[in-house]
């Protein structure tokens, strides 16, 4: 029988609770061997997005994912320079683990997004989704579109029930510039090294200058 392997890509910037739960409850349902947490490289739909440099990102996903034998980390994108693609990352994986079924899992708004990347078509055909929902987007339009998509494409496209956490990380670096809580948004060990390493905050402060919580 194929291993079953999950893929979660992604800025991480900052890793959170939501992405976790999303791995986890994809896995679970879905009797997934393992899910890969890609974090991105220089993303062509976020080229004007101020990240931090990558190996903070990397370091908080390692920090988030420690201690689950079932959650790895695949560094092909955040190691490339230049931008990435999806569909270059899926056909480097499927070098990397052959004769394997693969499960790309993502919010509802990428089934809406999702013909605008590149090599969409071949994409959709090379891989399964698991798509979860998120506020703003009812489940009657998420499913003529998953149709849409299954008619025009030949997905494979899964639905995922899980609890929905309406957690996003341009709200965390927000609560970070301001001085705000971010207890229980992520795991401990990544709020611990976000203030230890004074990530997101303003120009010209230090990381003892602001408690995160």
């Amino acid at each position: 029988m194929k291993k079953k392997i999950g893929l979660l890509g992604g800025s991480f910037n900052p890793i959170h609770t939501g992405h976790l739960l999303l791995a986890e409850s994809a896995r679970d349902q879905y009797e997934l061997d393992k899910v890969l947490f890609i974090p991105t490289g220089n993303n062509p739909f976020k080229l004007s997005q101020d990240e931090i440099a990558r190996e903070h990102r990397l370091k908080m996903v390692e920090l988030a994912i420690a201690g689950n034998d079932r959650f790895e980390i695949l560094t092909h994108e955040i190691d490339q320079s230049g931008i990435t693609y999806t569909i270059d990352t899926i056909n480097s994986i499927k070098e990397i683990y052959p004769d394997c079924d693969f499960y790309f899992i993502a919010g509802a708004d990428l089934m809406f997004e999702i013909t605008l990347w590149k090599g969409a078509p071949e994409l959709l055909k090379s891989v399964k989704f698991i798509t979860t929902f998120r506020p703003g987007y009812s489940h009657d339009r998420l499913d003529m579109r998953i149709k849409e998509l299954q008619e025009i494409y030949g997905a494979s496209i899964f639905k995922l029930y899980a609890t929905e956490m309406d957690i996003a990380s341009s709200d965390i670096r927000s609560r970070i510039k301001n001085g705000y809580s971010i207890r229980y948004l992520l795991p401990d060990p990544v709020e611990a090294y976000i203030h230890d390493q004074g990530l997101y905050l303003p120009n010209g402060t230090h990381g003892d200058q602001h408690e995160l919580d």
